[in-house]
């Protein structure tokens, strides 16, 4: 049968002898052909701004989007819309199949960098299980930061890393960059930091859901642990509210020729100078600092984006 005679719109029928196809022409296909009535197919709605139970002066200012972590669906919310939260996240639920728990963020709130995480429906909980490019990743969004906005950054980063490399992930949370290059690359060590011990430990669970057995966990502040390390060829730093201020330790634990992934949240004018500053901190110790790649990973404000910049150190 063409496709353009189908009516998508109406179900098929079937009784104990037939099946029934509905139509838009007649059309000769060897069979009776008869007249009958067919229900509509139900459209479904995956758009939870159309179900939600708000004033409808409410609905055009709904968040447009949210994250998604495993079953767990993340939301931040503007004041005027926050009242409507358990009604956001039952749309959301009765929407999306896959979402068991809906959380509002409110912004990270401890050195740590987690989120003000708050249950607003659905299970009571904020642990899951997200997956991502193959890997399991364990994670309790309440007491570690993570964000599956850079999966597409993680993939990039872990492509670029060679046999028998040794690997440095200073900010490594529950490790979604190290896992993934030790699960998909063959470096000779991922070492993986954090300051964190919820994220070491939901580091080791992942290491172990994964397994992994090159990556070694570090439980520390990342400034001092880099120099007990032996020499990276390539090192990872997301911290992109800090980075800055940790790259004269990051250079060090580089061997010559060595990368450094290097993230920034910045308004575009100010990007230049970091560069700037980044070059004369590589010159004080001797090095020679080359821009390799830049992307603009994602928008953070109107006037800000957040970063990625491959650097070398000659």
């Amino acid at each position: 049968m063409q496709k353009a005679v189908l009516r998508k719109d109406l179900q098929i029928r079937t009784d104990a002898k037939n099946v029934y196809l509905p139509v838009n022409q007649r059309i000769d296909f060897g069979f009776p052909v008869e007249t009958a009535e067919f229900r509509e197919v139900e459209k479904e709605v995956t758009d939870y701004r159309l179900l939600v139970d708000v004033p409808e002066g409410i609905r055009p200012i709904l968040p447009s989007s949210y994250d998604t972590i495993g079953s767990i669906a993340v939301v931040k919310m503007a004041d005027d819309v926050a009242k409507y939260a358990s009604q956001i996240g039952e749309a959301i639920i009765a929407t999306q199949k896959s979402i068991k728990t809906v959380c509002s963020d409110s912004g990270v709130v401890d050195r740590y960098r987690t989120r003000d995480i708050r249950v607003v429906a659905g299970e009571k909980t904020t642990e899951t299980v997200h997956r991502e490019y193959g890997m399991t990743l364990a994670v309790d969004i309440a007491k570690v930061f993570f964000s599956p906005r850079l999966a597409t950054e993680r993939e990039i980063v872990a492509k670029e890393v060679l046999p028998d490399e040794i690997v440095i992930d200073m900010f490594a949370g529950i490790g979604p960059f190290s896992i993934l290059i030790a699960k998909t690359r063959s470096p000779k060590v991922v070492y993986a930091i954090d300051l964190n011990p919820d994220a070491i430990e939901y580091l080791r669970q992942n290491v172990a859901l994964n397994k992994v057995s090159n990556v070694v966990p570090i439980q520390g502040d990342a400034r001092a642990e880099v120099g007990k390390l032996e020499k990276a060829d390539r090192i990872i730093m997301n911290l992109p509210h800090e980075a800055s201020t940790f790259i004269r330790e990051a250079i060090q634990a580089l061997k010559p020729g060595g990368i450094i992934h290097y993230y920034e949240i910045t308004d575009d004018a100010e990007l230049g100078k970091r560069l700037d500053e980044i070059a004369d901190i590589a010159r004080a110790e001797g090095r020679v600092a080359r821009e390799v790649a830049r992307r603009r990973v994602k928008s953070y404000s109107p006037s800000m984006n957040f970063y990625a910049l491959e650097l070398q150190f000659l």
